[in-house]
């Protein structure tokens, strides 16, 4: 004879948590009544265990005493229940199964969204009544596939629900007749338990595999009748055992040897009852021995599954709260995991992984047995460090990138977390340029190569590197770069640093230079007045040397030349209103458009010759005058003030002081005057000559140096200052030749 047991049998969490409460409540003084409202769970021997102890059971809410402990079985039970015996004083230790809670919220907020409830289950289970009361007063219960043929929707919406015990097979079945019924108008939510659909599955799987099935839990419980229907569907020799004395009789003789027995339990047994059974059919009342038996009470105990410490298994998420997160390792007994380590992946939903019942391989930290049971503390971190590790590892060894979340910053770099394991990574090695603010990182995906992998100390040492990979699809975008390059093409670049002549610019993994006098049409004294590191520019190749690996770029358009049009927009003749922003002994720089500039010879000042045009002008100084040449070819243009309105230099007044005596002495107390002879007059025409040499000359001189002084401020326009100043330095010299 074979026994099997399925592997998912027995308590689940839900009910374990409500048993091991409702135990550790009887097992505590009180000065008041304490009572379950109905029982706790569908399990008959369990609930008289907790009576026993002192625990009373009703099944009415008026049969509750004023002011009692009242335990809510695992079932749940309406939201007016709770209220009432609020109000009558009771104090409420609510065992309401995880799932059954969520379903709880789930129809509260249909309901509040405007939809009605439909729920897939029985419509005599406290289970079922609980949800009801929790979705409105109209909610629908439909059991049956010929149920939900009849059903009339109307024009409502409905979100459909199941209990958490209904069959999965029944559930998709209605849940199909209802889609096409509703179509858009239903909202439909997976509520069955994946303990439960496990459980189903599992044990018509094993019924198929076997000559009888032994369900063992109460008649009584949805879960446990649900699964022998199931098991009929596939072992027609399948009963339900709800004690060892409920065991049908097996064959005898050599149809024993050959039998194969297939053993599962409800969500309410107790790992003891099922023990029990087990050890029944095993002895079989003394008829088969312990040697002509396959499966033996310790054999037994050997397939059930079982766990030890440092073990790694698998196991589904079904709930979390502040402090772990609790997963079903079918072991009737869920184990915790702290809620930290999850938080180390924040791309992990927990309530997503609950929803889709999500397993994962968790490490086994230890195992503790109490009064109320089994304690398992579990790692998902131990197992992801080393299934990662070994990732790292080979990475490390085949230089292959890895993806990392930043999730820490440290005075020199960050640190990155791969499935757990974190990874240094100095801020030289996160971009091709210093990187200021590590703070920025935090949060962020990255892509990275790993630089050093140290398993052989205490601590794994691991540091990766972005940079290595910046590199190398930089050196692979030069390459395109260079094999398809022309003067004129056209790049959106990035600055990557400034010097004082200009700013390099990567133009996609190659640096390329825009000299200073290429950033703008007007004179800057430094590149940062144009653009900043980081920037992205669009720039132009204005010529490239391939052998030398150096490119010539323009920044600045020609249609943003301020002297682009200059020819239509101040034709010669217009009067223009300008500002002096610089003056030079042969005439003024008066600004006339943004970036324009126009030169005012000294002589298109005044009426009157200036020695310079200070004598009349000041910078900042706003005038009008009239343009006399303009030249968009040659970048210059020259204006006349006094053509508009001259200005002229104003006098002071000579004094009328004439020293036509002098005194020369005292003689005896009295005066002598003589008078003072006066110079002698040269004649009006000698003067008059006189002045128009010096005039022709000066005037010849200045033509000259006007000439060379607007060409040399045109030059000065193209490269700086430096030409100017120039200028300013050698004007003097010229004026003292003319003296």
């Amino acid at each position: 004879m074979q026994i099997s047991l399925a592997r998912t049998s027995g308590f689940c969490f839900g009910v374990d948590h409500a048993v091991k409460e409702a135990y550790r409540i009887a097992g505590e003084p009180h000065d008041r009544p304490v009572v379950m409202l109905g029982p706790v769970i569908h399990n008959e021997q369990v609930v008289e265990e907790i009576r026993s102890m002192g625990v009373g059971m009703v099944e009415r809410m008026e049969e509750v005493p004023p002011g009692a402990l009242v335990l809510i079985r695992a079932h749940g039970v309406p939201p007016e229940v709770q209220d009432t015996l609020r109000a009558s004083g009771c104090e409420i230790l609510d065992l309401t199964c995880p799932f059954v809670s969520r379903i709880h919220d789930i129809v509260r907020e249909q309901r509040a969204a405007g939809r009605r409830i439909l729920i897939a289950g029985s419509l005599d289970h406290p289970e079922v009544r609980g949800i009801a009361g929790h979705g409105g007063g109209d909610a629908v219960v439909i059991e049956t596939e010929e149920q939900a043929e009849r059903f009339d929707p109307g024009d409502d919406s409905w979100a459909l629900v199941s209990q958490t015990t209904f069959s999965y097979r029944e559930y998709e079945k209605i849940m199909h007749i209802l889609a096409k019924k509703l179509l858009e108008k239903l909202q439909i939510f997976d509520t069955i338990c994946s303990t439960t659909e496990n459980r189903q599955k599992e044990a018509l799987e094993l019924a198929r595999a076997s000559d009888v099935m032994i369900v063992i839990g109460s008649p009584s419980s949805s879960n446990t009748s649900k699964l022998l229907d199931t098991c009929l569907r596939a072992c027609a020799s399948s009963y339900i055992v709800d004690c060892p004395d409920s065991i049908p009789p097996l064959p005898a003789g050599a149809d024993r040897e050959r039998l194969r027995i297939g053993v599962t339990a409800g969500a309410s047994t107790p790992d003891r009852i099922i023990r029990e059974v087990i050890q029944k059919m095993s002895d079989n009342e003394g008829i088969m021995s312990q040697q002509e038996a396959d499966v033996s009470f310790s054999d037994m105990i050997d397939s059930i599954p079982q766990l030890h410490r440092g073990a790694t298994v698998k196991g589904i998420i079904v709930r979390y709260d502040g402090d772990n997160v609790y997963v079903d390792v079918h072991d009737k007994s869920e184990g915790r995991i702290p809620r930290h380590e999850f938080e180390s992946d924040p791309d992990f939903d927990l309530d997503q992984a609950i929803a889709e019942h999500t397993e994962i391989d968790v490490y086994v930290r230890s195992i503790r047995n109490s009064e109320l049971g089994k304690e398992i503390l579990l790692s998902k971190a131990r197992v992801d460090f080393g299934k990662y590790k070994a990732l790292i590892e080979e990475a490390f060894a085949n230089k292959t990138p890895i993806s990392v979340k930043v999730v820490n910053v440290v005075k020199d770099g960050i640190i990155a977390s791969y499935g757990g394991v974190d990874i240094y990574v100095h801020r030289t090695q996160l971009e091709m340029f210093p990187v200021e603010d590590l703070e920025a990182y935090r949060g962020q995906t990255l892509d990275i190569v790993v630089t050093q992998y140290d398993p052989d100390k205490r601590r794994l040492r691991v540091s990766g590197s972005r940079r290595v990979l910046l590199n190398a699809e930089r050196r692979a975008r030069a390459e395109e770069v260079w094999a398809t390059i022309a003067i004129g093409n056209v790049y959106e670049g990035v600055v990557r640093s400034l010097t004082d002549f200009g700013a390099f610019v990567d133009i996609g993994g190659v640096d390329g230079l825009v000299h200073v006098s290429e950033l703008s049409w007007n004179r800057i004294r430094h590149p940062s007045q144009v653009v900043s590191v980081g920037d992205q520019i669009e720039v132009h190749v204005k010529d490239f040397d391939p052998e030398r690996k150096r490119i010539s770029l323009g920044y600045k358009k020609a249609e943003e030349d301020p002297y682009h049009d200059i020819e239509e927009r101040f034709p010669v003749g217009s009067t223009v209103h300008g500002t002096v922003v610089r003056m030079f002994p042969f005439g003024a720089i008066v600004e006339i458009a943004e970036g324009v500039d126009a030169l005012c010879h000294i002589s298109q000042i005044s009426n009157v010759r200036l020695a310079k045009p200070n004598d009349v002008l000041t910078e900042g100084m706003e005038v009008d005058a009239r343009v006399l040449e303009v030249s968009n070819a040659d970048r210059r243009s020259s204006i006349s003030i006094k053509a508009v309105e001259p200005i002229d230099p104003v006098y002071a007044e000579p004094t009328s002081y004439r020293p036509e005596a002098e005194m020369t002495e005292y003689i005896d107390g009295v005066t002598v005057i003589e008078k003072a002879e006066p110079e002698p007059r040269v004649a009006d025409e000698e003067v008059v000559a006189d002045e128009a040499v010096v005039a022709d000359d000066t005037a010849v001189t200045e033509d000259a140096a006007v000439t060379e002084d607007a060409a040399v401020t045109e030059d000065a326009a193209d490269t700086g200052d430096t030409a100017v100043d120039e200028t300013i330095d050698t004007e003097p010299k010229a004026n003292t030749e003319e003296s």
